[in-house]
């Protein structure tokens, strides 16, 4: 079964919750916002469902302190997360590769010391929206094994992209491994299998129960290919400030984000232009036999997020929305 929420009611329960648990209002806010967005996407082990995974986190390391400033060029900057929610730090510092890109072409931000960061696509959007070109790669606590092995070495490790275009920006956002740990946990919440393939135990042994697969590791996302994408995302996060490898409860998290002015090598009019023209040509391409319509990459998120607003309302598990509101009834 599932809660139906309005999309302002989405937000002021999910403000709710996590000033209880001791987020400040003004981060709260920023998270709630990322957490509809993410919802609305289609996603949703990655929207509400993280409310108690980030109050977990909370009463584990605490709201964090004042962000500031490592050091900073004109086209790059080091931020220090201070232990703030990587939802939190991800804007500002997505929005600082913006700021420096749309002053000298391009902008190049690492953070450390944060946590958590959500949707990829949902910070490139924002250099898309701004005309610029968007990239950001996040390393996190291992919990990916390296192709061949049962080791956790490695974070899930997304990475994301965005391109403007005449009409709805192009946003490619994956997970270099099979499955986000996110998803896993959701699994668990909503008492649900793992789907075959994604993850092994402590021994090695391949597992469809969340439980286990939260104590061994998931497998990376297309085989070996997939490994090596996910060390290339680690080596970034590193470049962003991370550890080589994070362990569970220590070590810092890596965040590198990248914004760059087309009009560098183009003019912007011909480069959106151009974008939404392989946009078309792909989704006017024609299917496999028996198949479905194609589709570019992203399109369909960006379709949920639109109809999803238009709607006004989001859906929200049973079991999830009683744990989210139990702190209101005591």
């Amino acid at each position: 079964m599932k809660t139906k929420l309005s999309l302002a009611e989405a937000k002021e329960v999910a403000v709710s919750y996590l000033v209880h648990h001791g987020m400040p209002l003004g981060h709260a806010e920023m998270v709630a916002d990322h957490l509809v967005y993410a919802t609305l996407a289609g996603h949703d082990f990655a929207g509400m469902s993280r409310l108690q995974p980030i109050a977990a986190m909370l009463k584990e390391r605490g709201a964090g302190g004042a962000i500031t400033t490592i050091r900073e060029t004109p086209n790059s900057a080091l931020l220090d997360g201070a232990n703030v929610n990587g939802y939190v730090t991800s804007v500002l510092a997505m929005d600082k590769a913006i700021d420096l890109a749309k002053r000298s072409g391009i902008g190049v931000v690492g953070v450390s010391n944060s946590w958590f960061s959500g949707m990829l696509r949902y910070y490139v959007e924002r250099a898309a929206d701004a005309n610029l070109v968007g990239m950001h790669a996040a390393n996190s606590t291992a919990r990916v094994a390296p192709f061949g092995g049962i080791d956790r070495l490695l974070g899930t490790n997304p990475i994301a992209f965005a391109f403007p275009s005449q009409a709805a920006p192009l946003i490619v956002d994956f997970s270099s491994a099979s499955m986000m740990w996110g998803d896993v946990l959701y699994h668990q919440q909503i008492n649900a299998p793992l789907p075959e393939g994604r993850a092994v135990d402590r021994t090695g042994t391949p597992t469809v129960d969340p439980a286990s697969a939260l104590q061994g590791a998931i497998l990376s996302w297309g085989g070996a290919r997939g490994s090596a994408l996910s060390v290339i995302v680690q080596a970034l996060g590193i470049l962003g400030g991370s550890d080589s490898v994070i362990r569970d409860g220590d070590g810092k998290w890596g965040y590198f984000f990248m914004a760059i002015d087309p009009e560098l090598l183009m003019p912007l009019h011909e480069f959106k232009s151009k974008i939404s023209s392989l946009q078309q040509q792909i989704a006017d391409s024609r299917p496999m036999p028996g198949g479905g319509p194609v589709r570019t990459p992203g399109s369909a998120a960006a379709n949920r997020v639109r109809e999803g607003r238009e709607r006004g309302w989001i859906e929200v598990d049973e079991p999830i929305y009683q744990a989210i509101t139990k702190h209101r009834m005591s």
